[in-house]
């Protein structure tokens, strides 16, 4: 075997620890496959809930005296969902068309004529990429609700403290927005 450049030699010594190919149980090989992957997605999920709890732990304007920076940011909380409520009606629409379409082509041409629940391909297709869809949209509007919620309490952090105060509110804020 040649030793790749990049991976040194001694990565290849051995047999591999995990012989998917020796495992007959489709859903078993599945679990094994998923199962560490749906394992980190589910520790992101707990990151970002601590992460939200620190952020909205934070002052707000209130707290310093200056309500009008509340009110500057509810108006751009209510513009933010107007948008993504917009948006998401347009999207909506594209997924719904994208899913007929698969529907028909799957179904129509199953992967595999011989399997007994062939003609069930196009559903199962169109079923996964709304569902995407939808994960894709709760995301969005989850890390629009923190960037704006993230707004208003690094401005009163770096008012009230000092800018590395406000980085450390916005650094928050950015990292609970990219894992959720």
């Amino acid at each position: 075997m040649v030793a790749s450049p990049i991976i040194p030699y001694v990565a290849y010594i051995g047999d591999p620890i995990l012989k998917l190919h020796e495992i007959e149980d489709d859903f078993v090989r599945m679990i094994v496959c998923a199962g560490p992957l749906l394992l980190v997605g589910l520790l992101s999920l707990i990151f970002v809930v601590v992460l939200r709890a620190k952020l909205v732990s934070k002052k707000t304007g209130v707290d310093i005296g200056h309500p009008k920076l509340d009110y500057l940011a509810a108006k751009v909380k209510s513009g933010a969902r107007s948008f993504l409520k917009e948006e998401y009606k347009y999207l909506s629409l594209y997924v719904l068309v994208w899913a007929i379409i698969l529907i028909v082509l799957f179904t129509a041409d199953p992967k595999k004529p011989e399997a007994d629940d062939a003609r069930s391909d196009g559903v199962r297709s169109a079923f996964c990429m709304v569902l995407g869809a939808f994960l894709s949209g709760l995301a969005g509007f989850i890390g629009m609700s923190v960037a704006t919620d993230g707004n208003v309490r690094t401005t009163v952090a770096c008012a009230a403290g000092s800018l590395n105060d406000g980085l450390r509110v916005a650094f928050t804020a950015g990292a609970a927005m990219g894992f959720g």
